[in-house]
């Protein structure tokens, strides 16, 4: 077998097991709304909904060790035997830091429970206590998941992506069916967050369970010193992928945030149309993201590298048209979508915000190959300027139009902001990786621009059409 088949089946295998968990991934996101949005009063449901999003930043302190552990694995595996024996030492320093960050990450939590009322003050008076409750024990599902970050990352370094697809998913569905017996028992919110954190805080555990008893040297990693040299390379790498990864929060989550603050009663609407909007674009993620080690196997082998340029246009024309038909379905059917999911208190309020949102995530999302493959090949501080452009244009405009137009202006800050990172990518950003891009003009026109021009009379036929 030739080293580039033995890659593409090793990315498609991965591929598989990824969209699978992404599948599983996304039905838990869209019933946990389900659940709670028709049994929890409007204001319960925007409480949850906000405390939801705030742990989701909460997260950002595992500085993405799981994609810097997996890259470091991945290529030391495939740079040769030698370099392999280093992995015990790669999870113990990747260990190391995530024990450091989730300290961090405690501290962190207590100061937002206890001035929640001065970040929030829409928040009723009378729901404080219950917010306050809830954000804790949210974060406790967040100080895990950063406890598991190392682990998930060995097993995508390894290619073996079953190995944490499978307690990822386990542990969600766990949560999410712990809520519904609370629902079912009408149980008040404080419970139903407490049953959420305990189904799915197991994650931590399962994964430490998985490695040990599922790789070859896991045992070997608690006895493995703490590498200085090596957790530095690592917080070098995670350095700047937190830069990128918190202007990526920015664009998809700090709406729920604005409008907490600027009107809180439209708070579980915007939640909604950012969850509608956020979890099938990231279902295409998930096919995609095996693309992370494989494009590092490959730039770690001469005889492969060469390659890395055709397979990142290739994934970004299938993505852009893929993208494109996902919007148009979302243009003739959210009314129906919404009904059937949370009711149709949230057609009228969530709909117009779906659409705007929907748009923003699959515009912004038409470089995720390029980005990929920036972090596979440890290029991404090429991009770190667009990034924070599209992360503070995302914010400033959703903040100005919110002000002016409420969360309808968020949403519109949302698609403003997205517009503005992916013309930052194709300008600035292809003509400086020759690596993976050597001919910049061309995979702009091609991979995304012609593909979206295609396809804009029919969306502005069908707006037109049913507006």
């Amino acid at each position: 077998m030739t080293p580039i088949r033995g890659l593409k089946q090793r990315w498609f295998g991965n591929s598989f097991v990824n969209v699978v968990g992404g599948v599983g991934s996304a039905a838990v996101n869209l019933l946990l709304p389900a659940v709670v949005a028709k049994y929890l009063s409007p204001d319960e449901f925007s409480l949850w909904s906000l405390a939801l999003q705030i742990i989701i930043y909460v997260n950002l302190l595992g500085l993405g060790l799981q994609l810097a552990t997996a890259r470091a694995v991945s290529y030391a595996g495939d740079a040769g035997a030698s370099a392999g024996l280093r992995n015990p030492v790669i999870a113990q320093a990747a260990r190391s830091i995530s024990r450091k960050a989730s300290g961090l990450a405690v501290m962190v939590i207590v100061v937002l429970v206890v001035t929640c009322p001065l970040l929030f003050p829409s928040v009723p008076q009378t729901s404080i206590t219950e917010f306050r409750i809830v954000l804790g024990l949210f974060g406790l599902v967040g100080v895990a998941q950063i406890f598991s970050q190392p682990d998930m990352g060995v097993f995508q370094g390894l290619h073996r992506y079953l190995g944490f697809v499978g307690p990822k998913m386990s542990a969600q569905i766990l949560g999410v069916f712990l809520v519904w017996l609370g629902v079912q028992a009408h149980q008040p919110i404080v419970v139903l967050a407490l049953l959420l954190a305990a189904g799915m805080s197991l994650l931590w555990p399962a994964m430490r369970l998985a490695v040990r008893h599922s790789v070859t040297w896991g045992r070997d990693i608690g006895s493995a010193v703490v590498d200085k040299a090596c957790r530095w390379e690592l917080l070098q790498y995670c350095g700047a992928l937190s830069v990128m990864s918190i202007s990526m929060l920015v664009v998809n989550t700090a709406g729920v945030l604005v409008v907490g603050r600027i009107d809180f009663q439209m708070t579980g609407a915007y939640a909604i149309a950012m969850t509608a909007a956020t979890v099938p674009v990231g279902l295409l993620g998930a096919a995609l993201s095996p693309l992370l080690t494989t494009g590092s196997a490959m730039y770690a082998s001469p005889e492969t590298r060469a390659r890395l340029p055709k397979l990142t246009t290739l994934t970004t024309v299938i993505l852009t048209v893929g993208l494109n038909v996902f919007l148009l379905g979302i243009e003739l059917l959210y009314p129906q979508i919404l009904r059937l999911w949370v009711g149709e208190r949230f057609v009228f309020t969530a709909g117009p915000l779906l659409v705007i949102l929907v748009a923003a995530h699959c515009l912004r999302n038409v470089a995720a190959p390029y980005s990929l493959m920036l972090l596979a090949a440890g290029l991404h501080r090429r991009a770190l300027y667009t990034a924070v452009l599209e992360g503070t244009v995302n914010l400033a405009a959703s903040i100005v139009l919110g002000i002016r137009y409420g969360a309808l202006g968020v949403a519109f800050g949302a698609l403003i902001g997205s517009l503005v990172g992916v013309a930052g990518c194709l300008i600035f950003n292809t003509g400086r990786t020759p690596e993976i891009t050597p001919r910049p003009f061309r995979f702009s026109l091609g991979g995304i621009t012609l593909p979206i021009l295609i396809f804009m009379p029919l969306h502005l036929y069908v707006l037109h059409l049913f507006n």
